[in-house]
């Protein structure tokens, strides 16, 4: 597989990534979004929303810490 890494490595990386990026009110998946530099995250099922991150990852923190 990529740099040494098993099948089921792989997919247990892709899991805890997709775990990562729920939202920290209601569970449900939250998606993050760009423009001119700026990222927000926002919940598809609730009214939770962060903005003012200057990366996608800080984005992702944001929504884990909130």
């Amino acid at each position: 597989m990529a740099n040494g890494r098993t099948v089921g490595e792989v997919l247990e990386r892709v899991r805890d990534r997709r775990r990562s990026q729920r939202c920290p009110t209601c569970d449900s998946t939250v998606t993050i979004r760009g423009y001119h530099g700026e990222y927000r995250w926002s919940c598809l099922d609730c009214d939770a929303v962060g903005f003012g991150y200057r990366s996608r990852s800080e984005a992702i923190d944001g929504a884990r810490s909130r």
